[in-house]
């Protein structure tokens, strides 16, 4: 039975795994409830308090990465507020039309078109933008992954 939760946990944690690379997809949280559920049914044998506390802290700040990695990509690349506001609103609405390409290309669009309609930009200057809010997005998954990854791992090493 204990390898069966355990087979089921990390099949969860794979699959949080996978959604932790799109931006404002729960994939990290999901590692984390995999790891409590684990936990919770073999009856924190293996998983402490302590452990299960880092565990809320990587989720937790995992969060603050999808914010803050669209923000200083586009910041770097010379976004305006409106730019911000624009990317942010762009990844919102983008994977309603396309969950996979949406969830990309919305924040590159919305960052662009707030450039030029509420800051007046040029189309160059506006692309350059969107292509900074794209790099800090593409960042943010990346760092997103390898937050899943420590957590599958330390979970792993815990059970061993």
């Amino acid at each position: 039975m204990e390898n069966a939760i355990l087979i089921f946990a990390l099949l969860v944690m794979f699959i949080g795994l996978v959604l932790s690379t799109v931006p404002f997809f729960p994939g990290i949280p999901i590692i984390f409830v995999a790891i409590l559920a684990y936990g919770v049914a073999e009856g924190f044998q293996k998983i402490s308090l302590l452990f299960l506390l880092l565990m809320l802290g990587i989720t937790i700040f995992s969060f603050f990465v999808d914010n803050i990695a669209g923000w200083v990509g586009a910041k770097k690349f010379g976004a305006s507020r409106a730019g911000v506001w624009g990317a942010i609103i762009g990844g919102l609405v983008g994977p309603f039309f396309n969950p996979l390409i949406g969830i990309l290309v919305g924040p590159f669009l919305g960052a662009v078109i707030f450039e030029i309609i509420f800051s007046q930009r040029k189309f160059q200057d506006a692309l350059k933008v969107g292509f900074g809010t794209l790099i800090g997005f593409m960042g943010g998954g990346f760092l997103r992954l390898l937050l899943g990854i420590f957590m599958i791992v330390a979970f792993l090493m815990q059970l061993w």
